[in-house]
């Protein structure tokens, strides 16, 4: 069962994306800020971060820039949520989904980011473990 750690800092929304998330097989755990989360991933095995942009003490964008720059956290799906029009350029995130979520979209995008990455990690293995030439 594929962990998720959900990131905002309104409680309500939280609860809301926990409900869906469970229901459709996930575990969860929570945070209401960047500073909790990052805490929590360095702590915990988890799959994919579904974070809010903008939030006290730690963005959502300066924790997945984080996130990608600890190599023990580097490889972990980042889905960055915002009631933004566009998403920050300056940040390498997996996916970005607009304010109010639609549960079928968060959905979604944290089932074909799993499978991407899956396959990613397949084809470095095999590319790892092929036969050198020389």
């Amino acid at each position: 069962m594929p962990t998720v750690l959900l990131v905002d800092d309104d409680v309500e929304t939280l609860d809301a994306w926990q409900g869906v998330c469970e229901a459709h097989g996930y575990a969860t755990c929570l945070a209401e800020d960047g500073r909790a989360a990052l805490d929590m991933l360095r702590e915990r095995d988890v799959d994919v971060v579904v974070a809010d942009w903008r939030m006290p003490v730690m963005s959502g964008s300066v924790l997945c820039h984080h996130v990608r720059n600890e190599q023990n956290l580097a490889e972990i799906v980042f889905i960055l949520v915002s009631g933004e029009p566009s998403p920050p350029a300056f940040v390498y995130y997996d996916g970005f989904l607009r304010k109010p979520l639609d549960p079928t979209d968060l959905l979604s995008a944290m089932d074909r980011l799993l499978l991407e990455r899956a396959a990613d990690g397949r084809r470095r293995r095999n590319i790892s473990s092929a036969p050198k030439n020389g």
